[in-house]
């Protein structure tokens, strides 16, 4: 499935589940608690329609959890995922506390619980809200040198990146963004620790900034990621040595 079609199922299900768990947990702080059945008197029965309120609910919320799961990117870059998770605790948490401040007659047990989960549920999706845009600003900053030829941006083995802190700033980079697994990072970093400070790359360096483009070219949308594991396994084995460059 193509990254962009499987962006859109990810948003698709997971806003629709965000509606569903919505509907139903508003019906259920409505009713507070409550007890139906048994042999014993009950003191505030469940009134009609409350077993479908919760199913719906918790439907609601495997959906929105689903929708989390299709997203190729989840939280390694900006993408459906960090959407979804921002907007399903951010989002719920905020409507939960408006309705706490706003709706007097909510029962005191629901309105106590309301007010406990949303006082969680608020940072919790405003902290990866926040990773998500700094990331997307990173990216856009990426892909704009990578567009005016910048080779810092670009990382080009053509003398940019000389000094051997930005040579592993580089090579970190690529591992904070996901475009580099644990083990592929281990193995280029034994490697580049043997470049020469007197810019005198050798090969590891030169893998570096080729990986570099290409991810900088998936970013962009030039490359898919089936394409871009292909060249970044490429490049590893060494068979690609010239720039990447589409």
């Amino acid at each position: 499935m193509k990254i962009a079609a499987r962006e859109t199922a990810s948003l698709v299900i997971g806003l629709i589940g965000i509606v569903l768990l919505g509907i139903g947990l508003n019906r259920v702080l409505d009713i507070g608690s409550c007890a139906s059945g048994g042999s014993y008197a009950i003191a505030r029965p469940c009134p009609e329609g409350t077993t479908l309120s919760f199913w719906l609910a918790m439907a609601g919320a495997l959906m929105w959890i689903l929708g989390i799961i299709v997203s190729k990117q989840n939280f390694s870059a900006p993408g459906a995922g960090q959407v979804l998770w921002t907007a399903g605790f951010a989002g719920g948490g905020a409507a939960m506390l408006v309705k706490v401040l706003t709706q007097p007659s909510m029962p005191p047990d629901a309105r106590l619980g309301a007010s406990i989960v949303a006082g969680i549920f608020i940072p919790m999706g405003l902290v990866v809200g926040i990773v998500g845009v700094v990331q997307l600003v990173r990216q856009r900053r990426t892909n704009n040198g990578a567009r005016t030829g910048d080779p810092r941006r670009r990382g080009a083995p053509t003398g940019a990146v000389r000094d051997p802190w930005s040579r592993f700033k580089a090579l970190n980079d690529l591992r904070s963004t996901g475009a580099l697994t644990r083990e592929e990072f281990d193995v280029l970093k034994v490697d580049l620790a043997g470049s020469g400070p007197d810019g005198r790359r050798k090969p590891a360096a030169d893998r570096v900034a080729l990986i570099r483009q290409l991810a900088d070219q998936r970013a962009s949308g030039a490359l898919s990621t089936a394409e871009f594991e292909a060249g970044k396994r490429s490049v590893l084995r060494g068979e690609r040595v010239d720039s990447p460059e589409r």
